[in-house]
Parts: structure tokens; sequence; C-alpha cells
């Protein structure tokens, strides 16, 4: 919880502007307090988002969704204007950690902890639900923990149960899904038509997430989680045998096997009133919250942040040697936010649709984010330099179209993968031989967006490097702005290359005996042929 500084704004509507709950690549919510003195939250987008007139329209939809929906289990509307210079929405603040920060800072939850969770979540869904809504992004950080009880945030991505009758799914762009990959459900990551049920495997996922400490389809990469969400048979050994049963249904890949939020009240039967809702720990986080509001509002000692901007470029410098690499990607990695590690389960008969990455690699690449996010990734290693105006591609290729370009044979669409969200897209497409019993290339391709053209380079630029470190640098490949082969191989493919363009990484493996390198090399240049390329 943060003050706004000097350059931000007083008033938003009728609300006076008192601090910043929190921000990200889209925008930021706002603590506010209406004339009557009563606090309210505003989200409100930046303003370069306002000129998307799609993001505006989606913006709208939010509006219209947020109303349809009481305020006994969400954070009811009090006011909005989305054709404002920069739209915001005001909701009546409620106070609670999410159950993300709560596990994230407390650890897993007890059973009859969780069984009160999954009451409140089925009671949530039953009243958005009854509003014609399917909430369709239902996680963690959604998911408040007030002292009344469960509260579901967030309806920016709900969509009108009738608009999904007439074909409508819901898509940023046609062909993409959005949400949040490890609590998608299997339709959602498929882009399928979506049903109420779709919210209850959500709901299944993050039962499992609060006895666990992760999702249950919780891969190393996008592309792996959304395969085990529409394949993977979850672990549920952690889950205790009284909650079992139900969180085995709420996870049915069938939509019409899952329970509806009414049936799941049934199953878990009554839960016993209580004076305090949750444990000691949500307590406590709610004081220091409360505390925080307080200094706030009486002008105490905060952080003073600027409103946020797009992401600058940072002025290249010199590459500094592998050891020093190394060095600031752990430096980086003891601020970083902590990242779960994968679920190490996966389908026995199917191959990984992902190339593995070592653990190290993984959270250096996730420090790096960080450290272009809060404008200290200048000094960020630079395997690749983006030249002025780098290449801007707007989205990842679909496959049907993409593999036209490709020079293989034996396509194979039964594993290919879309998704999108409003900061990156992702497309993975295979090749199969039916004689050798086995997957001969997979080409992926990675799209960096949400920020201006030299940010999403920027971003994408410095992932790449971090991921490089332990990879041989390609040096005169003629295309691209920086490439390198997978070092230490894989099981599956003879080699394996990384090309970055932009804001655009392509990865291509290849199991090809022969002068592999040479046709991956091949197979990178024509796969950048078909992705959509806005400059550059």
């Amino acid at each position: 919880m943060e003050r706004v500084g000097p350059v931000g704004p007083t008033h938003v509507g009728p609300f006076k502007v008192a601090g910043v709950l929190g921000q990200g690549g889209m925008g930021r919510v706002l603590l506010c307090a209406g004339p009557d003195g009563r606090l309210v939250a505003v989200k409100q987008v930046l303003a370069h988002f306002a000129d998307d007139e799609g993001f505006r329209a989606r913006f709208r939809r939010e509006v219209a969704a947020s109303r349809k929906v009481s305020g006994a289990y969400t954070a009811a509307v009090m006011d909005a204007d989305a054709d404002a210079p920069t739209p915001w929405l005001a909701s009546v603040f409620v106070a609670g950690p999410s159950l993300g920060a709560v596990v994230k800072a407390d650890g897993v939850l007890p059973e009859d902890v969780v069984h009160r969770l999954a009451a409140g979540l089925a009671s949530a869904l039953a009243e958005i639900h009854r509003a014609g809504l399917i909430h369709r992004d239902l996680k963690p950080d959604n998911v408040l923990l007030a002292e009344d009880g469960v509260r579901v945030i967030d309806l920016g991505i709900a969509r009108a149960t009738e608009a999904e009758a007439e074909g409508d799914t819901g898509l940023t762009r046609t062909g993409w899904v959005i949400g949040s990959p490890s609590f998608m459900s299997p339709e959602q990551a498929e882009s399928k038509q979506l049903t109420p049920a779709s919210d209850v495997f959500s709901l299944g996922s993050l039962l499992v997430m609060a006895f666990t400490g992760s999702s249950p389809f919780a891969g190393a990469s996008t592309l792996r989680t959304l395969y085990d969400v529409v394949h993977s048979t979850p672990d549920l050994s952690a889950v205790p045998v009284g909650l079992r049963g139900i969180v085995e249904r709420c996870l049915a890949k069938d939509p019409a096997a899952r329970p509806t939020p009414a049936q799941l009240l049934e199953l878990l039967g009554p839960v016993a009133p209580a004076g305090r809702q949750w444990p000691p720990a949500v307590d406590r986080m709610l004081a220091e919250q409360r505390a925080a509001i307080e200094r706030l509002l009486s002008g105490g000692t905060v952080d003073v942040v600027a409103p946020p901007e797009p992401l600058p470029e940072p002025e290249p410098e010199p590459e500094p040697e592998r050891d020093e690499v190394v060095k600031r990607a752990a430096e980086a990695t003891e601020s970083a936010p902590p990242v779960m590690p994968p679920r190490p389960t996966s389908p026995p008969t199917e191959p990984s649709p992902t190339p593995p990455r070592r653990r190290s690699r993984t959270v250096a690449l996730v420090a790096a984010g960080v450290l272009v996010a809060t404008g200290a990734g200048a000094g960020a290693y630079a395997l690749d330099r983006a030249a002025a105006g780098p290449a801007a591609y707007a989205d990842a290729p679909a496959c049907q179209s993409a593999a036209r370009y490709i020079p293989l044979t034996g396509r194979e669409p039964k594993d290919d993968f879309h998704s999108a969200s409003e900061n990156q897209a992702h497309t993975m497409c295979t090749w199969y031989s039916f004689d050798a019993g086995r997957r001969t290339a997979l080409v992926r391709w990675d799209v960096k967006r949400g920020g201006d053209d030299s940010a999403n380079a920027k971003l994408q630029q410095t992932g790449f490097a971090a991921d490089a470190v332990d990879g041989r640098r390609v040096n005169n490949l003629g295309f691209g702005d920086g490439a390198y082969w997978e070092s230490d191989g894989t099981p599956e493919w003879t080699c394996a290359l990384s090309v970055r363009h932009g804001n655009l990484v392509v990865w291509v493996g290849l199991y090809h005996p022969g002068a592999c390198e040479q046709k991956a090399k091949e197979v990178a240049k024509a796969a950048l042929k078909p992705a959509s390329v806005t400059s550059g």
C-alpha cells in the first residue's frame, strides 16, 4: 500500500484518492474515499490502453458484469465510467488478504478451513451464475478472505452465459483464450464453448492449491501447464480423504460430470458458524492492512510512488561476462517472488511438449523480468542487441496457418496449443512420424506484449538472455536479433534452437539424426514468416 506521487491524480470521478493498493502492466487499483467517507477501491487502466477500442469494450463488459452480481460474495460496484479518458470502476473496499497471499505468507491451510473456503466459493459461484455470468478467472489472487467470509473479485473477463450460447467464447482475439493457465478448465484451455462448470473446475484447482501451495497442474511452462490441464490426472494425495472425492468431481475433464455449486454445497454439508472465520494469520494480515490504511489516511510515512507508465527501454550497456550474469541472476532471485516448483508428474506415455529447464534458469528468467518491470534492468545481460525500432509482433500465429510455412512433414495437431493474455501469447505446433512412433519436431512461438514496442522487446531480450546462460551462442545466423543452441540437449530432440526477433522468441526442437542444426535453422527462419508483425 503506497501513497500516490505528486503528479498522481487527487480525484477519480467523485472519489478522493488516498493511495495505491496495487498496480501492474495493465493499470492499478487505488484506495479512495467517497463523499460520505466510505473507503472505495477504484480500478483504473493505463491511459495508453484506453486508446484501444477493444480494451475499452472489454472494460465496459466488466462494468456491466460486475453490476449484475450481489455484493454478498463479491465487491459491490458503486460507480464506474468506461468512457472517461482513463476508464475506471469503483467498488466497495473489501478488507482482507487474498488466498494466494495467505498461503504464501503462512503456508497451506488445515482441512476445516479449506472446508469453509470451499463452501464460501460454492456460494459465491452460485450467486455469480445466478446473475447469468461465468467468472472465467477464478484464481488465488481473486479470492479474498474477508472478516465475514469469502469474497470473489475481479469479474474483468466474466461473460454472460447467453453470449456463450450464441457462440461467443469470450476471446480477446479470434482463436485465443484468456485467463490464468494454472486454474483454467480443460475446455477453456482448448478455446471451447464454456458453461458455468468451467468455474467449478477452477474451484477444484483452488482447493488443491490451499492444501499444497500450488495448482495441481502447475508446469515448467505455460504450454506444459495447459497440456496437463487438458490431459493429465492430477495428484490429489495431499488432499484429505474427507474432501478428496469432492475435489475429484470438480476436476472431472467432462464438464457434465462436475457438480453444480448448489450440489457442491450439499456434498460439503453445513459449515459450523464461527466468530472467527479464518486462522490467526489472516487476522494478523487484516490488522496490518488496517494499520497501513490508517497511516495512509492520517498522512503517516508510507512509500511514495509515481503513476505507472509504459516501461522504458533501458540504455544498452557493455556485455558482462558469464560469471557476472550468474551473479546478477542470483541477486535478482533474492528479491523476486517465490516460484513454486513445477509438479513433477506427467503423462507416462506422452513426451514433454516443452524442453526441460533447470530450476535455477527458470528462477533467473522470472527474476530478470522483475528487474525490467521495476526499471532496474539496465544492467541485465544482453545476449543480443535490440536495435532502434525493434521488430514488434502482435500475436503468435495459429498452427493451422503457420504450418504452411514450415518445411516439415507429418503434422500432428492433437498436441497443438494456443494461449494468450494481455501481456503474452504462445503457440505450440507438433510434427509426428507414425513409422518411428514418435514426435519429430516441435515449434513454439512466444510473444511479449502489453507495453510499447521497445519495452516488449527489452522484456523478451532479458528473459531470453537469462535462459541462454547455459546455451551455445549462434553467431552470423543471418536473421533474428540473437540465437543459441541448447548445449545440454534433451532426451527427445537431436538439437534445439532458440531465436529472438524483437518481442518474439521462436523455439525449434528436432529429432533429425542427420544435419539437425542446418535443418533447425531453416525451420526457425521459416517460422518467423507467419507471425503477425506490426513493425520492424
